[in-house]
C-alpha cells in the first residue's frame, strides 16, 4: 500500500500509524455506515450464490496468501523476476478460473514498459564566489535527461514565490534513522521535497546536508549499490555541504541521469457477463502485486520484506473473487473484470499506466473496487471492512448492502476515510471520472512497509469472511442489481 502515494508524506502515516496500533484512534461511523446500507434494497442471496459463498474457505486463502508472501518471492519489489513470477501464477489461477485475457492473443498480461532512472554518472560542479576551485563534496541525486550548466543567484525556498529558471536551496528533510538502510526511501523523502519547487519552474535544487547525516549516508549508500530513483527527481537535485557560501553568483554543471527501461505487467482477465446489454459494462476488482523487496546493504538475518497484509492479502481476495465469480450459473449480467498492478509501491504506476491505455473502456466501467491490507483486523473491527472516499459515491453503502448478506460490515472510517482516498490505486480511476474506492478490512499497524509483515500474523478467519462479504457485496453491482452513482464530498 503507497500510504505515501504521490504527495503523501510517510511521515504523517507513521505518525497515524502508531497512534491507531495504540489505541487512540477508534473505528467510528459505523451506526452511519448502516444506516446509509438501508438506503439500497437487495434481494437474498440465491441457493447458487450461497453455495458458492461457502466455496471461499480459509485453508485455500492460507495457500494463497502464504505462496504471494513466501521468502522465496522477495518482496515483490517492480521490477524483478520474483514480480513476474507473482504475476505468472495470478494469470494461471485466472485461467483456472475461467476468465478471459484481455490484452492481445487473450494474454493475461498488459506489457509496458517501465523507466528507471539512477544518480548520475560523472562528477558535479558548484563553483561560487568564494570556492572558485569549486564547492567540495557536492553529490548529484537528480539530473535532467541531458547535461544541465547553469548560471545565476542562488534563491531561498519562499512559499508562493516564482522560481522560473532559478536554482533553490533548502534544507535537508529530516529523515528517521532507518532510513540510512533503505535509500529508496530517502530518494523518495527528496523527490517530495524537489517536486513543489519544480512545479514552480525551479531549474535546479541545492539540498544542505550535513556530513555524516541519514539522508548523507542513504545517498552514499544508493550511488554504490545503484539503486532506480523516483520519475519524480527529472531535473539537478545536488547535496551541498550545510556550511557552503552561496553568496554572489554560481555555475551549476551536472552530468545527466541515467536510463534505463523494463518490461513490467499487469495482469487482467475478465468474466463475461451473460446480458446481452450489460456485458459491455464491467464492474473491475483489483488489488497491488508489488511490495518494496530486500533490505539494502550488508544487514544480517530477515532482509525481506515479504508484504503479507501489504498486499498479498488483496491479491489472495482478488484471485479468490475470480474463482468465486466464475463458479456461478448463471454467470452475472455485467462483466467483470479482475487485475493485480505492478508499480503501486512506485507512485501508483501500474493503475496510471492502465487507466492511460486501457483495455477495457473507461466509459464503461460501472465502478473499480480496489482491496488493501484486509488480513488484520483492529480490536472490535473484526469481521468489518472500511472504504476510502466514502461520501463520494454511493458504492461503499451499496457494498454494505450487499456484504451484509454474508455477516460482514462495510463502514465510514471517519478518521481515515478522506486522508486516504487518493493513496491508492482506486485514486489512478477516479482521476479519468470513474467511480472507485479502496476497501481495507485491517489496523494501520506497525509492521506497515517493514520486514515483519509476515503471513503467520494474519488473521486467516477474519480474511476468509472479509472475501465472502467481497463476493456478498460485489454480487448485485455484477448482477445489475444496483449501480453507483457519484456525490459531492462531505463538507
Amino acid at each position: 500500500m503507497l500510504w505515501q502515494g504521490t504527495g503523501r508524506c510517510r511521515v504523517v502515516f507513521f505518525v497515524v500509524a502508531l497512534v491507531c496500533c495504540c489505541g487512540l484512534i477508534p473505528v467510528r461511523g459505523v451506526a452511519g455506515a448502516l444506516q446509509a446500507a438501508d438506503e439500497f434494497t437487495v434481494p437474498d442471496l440465491t441457493a447458487d450464490e450461497q453455495r458458492v459463498l461457502q466455496t471461499i474457505e480459509a485453508g485455500d486463502v492460507l495457500a494463497t496468501v502464504s505462496f504471494l508472501a513466501a521468502d522465496e518471492l522477495a518482496g515483490r519489489d517492480t521490477p524483478s523476476k520474483e514480480l513476474e513470477i507473482a504475476s505468472a501464477y495470478v494469470a494461471a489461477r485466472f485461467r483456472g478460473a475461467g476468465l478471459e485475457g484481455l490484452a492481445g492473443n487473450g494474454s493475461f498480461y498488459q506489457v509496458q514498459e517501465m523507466p528507471r532512472y539512477f544518480a548520475p554518472n560523472g562528477p558535479v560542479s558548484l563553483v561560487t564566489a568564494a570556492s572558485p576551485q569549486g564547492v567540495a563534496g557536492c553529490v548529484a541525486l537528480g539530473g535532467g535527461d541531458a547535461a544541465v550548466d547553469l548560471r545565476g543567484v542562488v534563491s531561498a525556498d519562499a512559499a508562493g514565490r516564482e522560481l522560473r529558471g532559478a536554482i533553490v536551496v533548502v534544507d535537508e528533510p529530516p529523515l528517521p534513522p532507518a532510513a540510512a538502510e533503505n535509500p529508496a526511501v530517502a530518494a523518495l523523502s527528496v523527490a517530495r521535497r524537489a517536486a513543489p519547487l519544480v512545479a514552480r519552474g525551479a531549474a535546479a535544487v541545492l539540498i544542505r546536508t550535513a556530513a555524516g547525516g541519514v539522508l548523507s549516508e542513504a545517498v552514499q549508500r544508493l550511488r554504490a549499490e545503484s539503486v532506480a530513483l523516483p520519475q519524480q527527481l527529472s531535473l539537478p537535485v545536488v547535496l551541498i555541504p550545510a556550511d557552503a557560501d552561496l553568496a554572489g553568483e554560481v555555475r551549476l554543471s551536472v552530468p545527466p541521469r541515467r536510463r534505463e527501461s523494463e518490461q513490467v505487467r499487469n495482469v487482467v482477465g475478465v468474466l463475461r457477463g451473460a446480458d446481452p446489454g450489460l456485458s459491455a459494462e464491467a464492474i473491475i476488482i483489483t488489488a497491488h502485486l508489488d511490495h518494496i523487496g530486500r533490505a539494502a546493504g550488508d544487514r544480517q538475518g530477515d532482509v525481506i520484506f515479504n508484504g503479507a497484509d501489504d498486499n498479498a492479502t488483496g491479491v489472495t481476495a482478488v484471485v479468490t473473487l475470480a474463482e468465486a465469480f466464475g463458479r456461478l450459473q448463471p454467470r452475472p449480467a455485467r462483466s467483470v473484470v479482475f487485475m493485480t498492478f505492478w508499480g503501486e509501491e512506485k507512485g501508483l504506476l501500474g493503475s496510471k499506466a492502465w487507466c492511460e491505455q486501457p483495455l477495457w473502456p473507461l466509459e464503461k466501467t460501472v465502478a473499480n473496487i480496489n482491496i488493501e491490507m484486509i488480513g488484520r483486523p483492529e480490536e472490535g473491527a473484526a469481521e468489518k471492512m472500511w472504504g476510502t472516499g466514502w461520501t463520494r459515491s454511493s458504492l461503499g453503502p451499496q457494498l454494505a448492502a450487499g456484504a451484509r448478506r454474508a455477516g460482514v460490515e462495510v463502514f465510514h472510517r471517519e478518521d481515515v476515510s478522506e486522508m486516504l482516498y487518493a493513496r491508492s490505486d482506486n485514486y489512478s480511476f477516479v482521476q479519468k471520472g470513474v467511480i472507485a474506492h479502496s476497501f481495507s478490512a485491517g489496523s494501520l499497524h506497525q509492521d506497515y512497509h517493514q520486514l515483519t509483515d509476515e503471513y503467520t500474523r494474519l488473521n486467516l478467519p477474519h480474511m476468509t469472511r472479509i472475501i465472502q462479504g467481497l463476493f456478498a457485496g460485489a454480487l448485485p453491482l455484477a448482477r445489475g442489481e444496483l449501480t453507483p452513482t457519484k456525490s459531492a464530498p462531505a463538507k
